[in-house]
């Protein structure tokens, strides 16, 4: 029997990996509190909180909840009055970061028994002796006449240089380690591709080729820089190529690419969120096919509640509580059909107090209110606002009447019936209850109420 029992423990111990660690030593940070922290997609989730013991010295260790994660681990000081904190490459390693200096630098902090955070040292070094490198060579050549000697080896130089930049990037495309994706990553949260030139059209173009065809969205997913970067596509998509057509095709491009449900997902939140601000509903609509076809969606919460509404031309009935007050049990309420509002038109307005545009909003519906009346035009408002004395006080202001709200926030049941995810939004229907179109600013609402 001891025999026996003796097997299996070694057979458990044989099956059984040790958990991860990561082994800190940062004298001069003795007895600071810290965090330690991974991300996924737009989420921080904290592994370890702690102080650090005389020494300086810290063990890490990533827990079994998360054990084989591979992405950007975060270590910060949480009562530090300068601030400061670490990065660090998860990727199956046990190794070891230490800095005997008071204020680590790049070169005073070093890693052992650790490839991926090794190489990635190693590429940002090289990459910021390059861009050293072109700075002075672009700086001499237009300091200095083209017929001289100095300028034509400068410009030499400088060609040499981007041609080198082509070679670097290569070699991060082709390697296996996440540290090579994750050097990519950061360069687009400022602005670099794979190229350097000088062409701002060129530039986003290398860029956009970039995020709509290689960008890995998985190792994207866990680099702490997933919101910035999809928001920083959707700023070159709507302020530099300006096509909805071309990103509604790349927005389906990269879609097709994300093979994990999880990372699809959130990809598609997020994504949908920042078109929203964008004022680009009509993407959110041009996707919807794509995106509910893929079967990927784990959940419609949130943002992704538009993905269950189709708004086609017949506007959803509006459900309105019959008592307006916050602290009423009472759930009580009533239809208001949109097929029945007793004028030749209505604009449903979606909107928060204290949110800047809708305030402009409403100022400019107040302020035209008599030119839209005379156009047999009723406005009715939908508010996301959750406290009632600021609910009331604004509505107070409005010479319409027509004011509705169920204090439960942008989550109300009329907000996901029109798939709303931000404020101001608004619908414009003719008596029949049907959307003619989506209004953006009060300025097209004028200019369609000119011409009725």
């Amino acid at each position: 029997m001891k025999k026996k029992y003796f097997l299996i423990l070694l057979l458990a111990a044989f099956f059984t990996s040790p958990a991860q660690t990561i082994h800190l030593e940062f004298p001069y940070f003795a007895e600071q509190t810290y965090e330690f922290k991974i991300f996924q997609g737009e989420k921080q989730i904290t592994l370890q909180e702690d102080t650090i013991p005389k020494g300086g010295k810290v063990q890490l260790t990533i827990p079994e909840e998360y054990k084989g994660y591979k992405g950007i681990a975060q270590w910060y000081l949480t009562n530090s009055q300068t601030g400061g904190g670490l990065d660090l490459i998860l990727n199956n390693e046990n190794f070891s970061v230490s800095c005997l200096d008071s204020v680590p630098t790049n070169l005073s902090i070093v890693y052992k028994d650790t490839q991926e955070n090794i190489y990635d040292k190693e590429k940002y070094q090289q990459q910021q002796q390059l861009f050293e490198k072109h700075d002075a060579m672009l700086a001499t050549t237009r300091a200095y006449p083209s017929d001289t000697k100095l300028y034509q080896l400068a410009s030499k130089e400088y060609a040499r240089i981007l041609k080198e930049y082509e070679t670097y990037s290569k070699s991060l495309s082709n390697s296996p380690l996440y540290a090579a994706k994750f050097r990519q990553i950061v360069n687009l949260t400022i602005g670099i591709g794979s190229i350097i030139t000088l062409d701002e059209k060129e530039k986003a173009n290398n860029i956009n080729e970039f995020m709509v065809n290689e960008l890995d969205y998985e190792v994207l997913y866990t680099s702490n820089h997933w919101g910035g970067v999809i928001n920083n596509w959707v700023q070159l998509q709507t302020t530099i190529f300006k096509d909805d057509n071309q990103m509604i095709a790349d927005a389906k491009t990269i879609l097709s690419r994300i093979q994990s449900n999880k990372v699809y997902t959130s990809y598609v939140a997020t994504l949908t969120k920042e078109l929203s601000r964008a004022g680009k509903d009509y993407v959110i609509e041009a996707l919807k096919t794509a995106v509910t076809s893929s079967k990927k969606l784990l959940n419609f919460e949130g943002s992704l509640s538009v993905y269950q509404v189709s708004l086609s031309s017949k506007a959803p009935d509006l459900i309105i509580s019959n008592i307006q007050r916050k602290e009423t049990t009472s759930s009580s309420t009533s239809i208001l059909k949109t097929d029945h509002l007793e004028s030749q038109y209505s604009l449903l307005v979606f909107f928060e107090s204290g949110c800047g545009f809708c305030e402009d909003a409403l100022a400019a519906l107040k302020k035209n209110y008599k030119k839209v009346v005379a156009k047999n035009l009723k406005i009715i408002t939908i508010s996301a606002d959750t406290e009632e004395a600021v609910y009331q006080k604004t509505i107070a202001e409005l010479p319409w009447t027509d004011n509705y709200c169920d204090f439960k926030g942008i989550s109300g049941i009329n907000f996901k019936n029109y798939g709303v995810l931000g404020t101001p939004t608004m619908f414009l229907l003719d008596n029949k209850g049907i959307i003619i179109q989506k209004i953006a600013t009060i300025d097209q609402l004028i200019s369609w109420s000119e011409h009725q």
